[in-house]
């Protein structure tokens, strides 16, 4: 399996934020799941939330699907770049 670029990795998890905004239901599902408050989503979109944003879509299959049909890009991208933020998986 080939690794995907930071930069791309950067791009879906940029997607899945972009997709969580947009449904305000599972925005309220991936901050109780995950114990990301608002202000933390706000100031700490660093390293940990994306990581934390990319292992709930990957565990989310429905909201992995709609994720990545917005952002055109195939599950098997998605996962490699998941894969490449969570090695243990």
């Amino acid at each position: 399996m080939s690794l995907v670029s930071d930069q791309f990795v950067d791009e879906i998890a940029n997607a899945c934020l972009t997709h969580l905004i947009s449904e305000p239901e599972l925005l309220g599902q991936f901050l109780g799941e995950t114990g990301t408050s608002p202000d933390e989503l706000r100031v700490e979109i660093a390293q940990h939330v994306k990581t934390g944003m990319m292992d709930f879509f990957a565990h989310n299959e429905p909201a992995m699907l709609a994720v990545c049909a917005n952002a055109r890009i195939s599950t098997e991208q998605f996962m490699r770049a998941y894969y490449q933020l969570n090695p243990s998986g």
